[in-house]
């Protein structure tokens, strides 16, 4: 066991999902066809019952018609896509009894709906068909920081504001401070949560794809670049970045020059929204900080 894995077993007992959520894996694990069967598992969670007829019946996630109950929301949404939602709002609901004294988590999962909806727009941009899907991956891939900022605030908030002040990733201050920084921190909550193992490989490798496995290579780029868009937001920099992607050829020359500009105006137009459709209500918040710096 690494350190990391020590500081995610020592939080175990309070960032587990929910009952539902391995009730819902078990169903997919048998490939479970019944559309029934997953209602019943969903029925149990008034919350998550609302949350997930919002989304069938929103805008943003682009689905052709509206979903008046649960059966016909999980019809149109899909199963494999039921799964990513579900998670999407059981994920910002493991971190809400956690005390915020010191720390918003409202406004860190503000930033992470910013980067799941830039990662959709990349790969929509990109045309991939399962777009949706990287919404989820782009929201939960710094979910390493969530769990630095649940045992250890202060010292995580020092290294963001330290790796400002020095104009250095912040990863080099949290292995200074820790012994491991908040991908490995990500990767050993994935791993308890048991999630696919795609999860884990964004969170471990989306600040470096070419270490991830080969399968996953033109994902992790996606979130790569979602990510670098959502942390500077530099149009010159940004641009750059977008012409060596669409230099790589395999489907990122369908890029249009104009990516940034896109990606911004969509963050700027569904975040508000998301974040609504997703947040545990009643959360109690401090204000506090807005950046999470690489």
């Amino acid at each position: 066991m690494n350190s990391a894995d020590e500081f995610i077993s020592q939080l175990a007992e309070h960032l587990s999902l929910p009952d539902i959520y391995q009730d819902l894996r078990e169903l997919l694990d048998r490939h479970e066809m019944s559309i029934q069967k997953y209602v019943d598992v969903i029925e149990q969670d008034s919350m998550l019952r609302l949350r997930i007829l919002r989304i069938a019946n929103s805008r943003y996630f682009g689905f052709p018609r509206k979903a008046p109950n649960l059966y016909q929301a999980i019809s149109l949404i899909g199963i494999m896509q039921l799964h990513d939602l579900v998670l999407n709002s059981l994920s910002m609901r493991a971190f809400s009894n956690i005390p915020q004294q010191i720390f918003c988590y409202k406004s860190f999962w503000e930033y992470c709906v910013k980067c799941g909806v830039a990662a959709r727009s990349v790969a929509q941009l990109n045309q991939i068909l399962t777009h949706n899907h990287y919404f989820t991956l782009g929201l939960l891939h710094e979910i390493g920081h969530a769990a630095m900022y649940a045992k250890a605030p202060e010292l995580s908030l020092q290294a963001v504001e330290e790796s400002d002040k020095q104009r250095c990733p912040v990863t080099k201050l949290e292995r200074q401070y820790f012994g491991f920084d908040y991908t490995e921190v990500g990767t050993a909550l994935m791993q308890q949560w048991q999630l696919p193992e795609i999860y884990q490989q964004v969170t471990a490798h989306h600040l470096e794809p070419d270490k991830g496995l080969a399968p996953y290579r033109q994902t992790l780029q996606i979130i790569q670049l979602a990510h670098h868009l959502c942390q500077n937001q530099d149009s010159e920099q940004d641009q750059l970045l977008i012409q060596r992607f669409r230099k790589m050829g395999a489907g990122w020359e369908n890029l249009p020059e104009n990516t940034a500009s896109i990606i911004y105006k969509d963050i700027q137009t569904h975040t508000d929204n998301i974040l609504s459709m997703l947040y545990p209500s009643g959360t109690h918040e401090m204000p506090i900080v807005t950046g999470y710096p690489e």
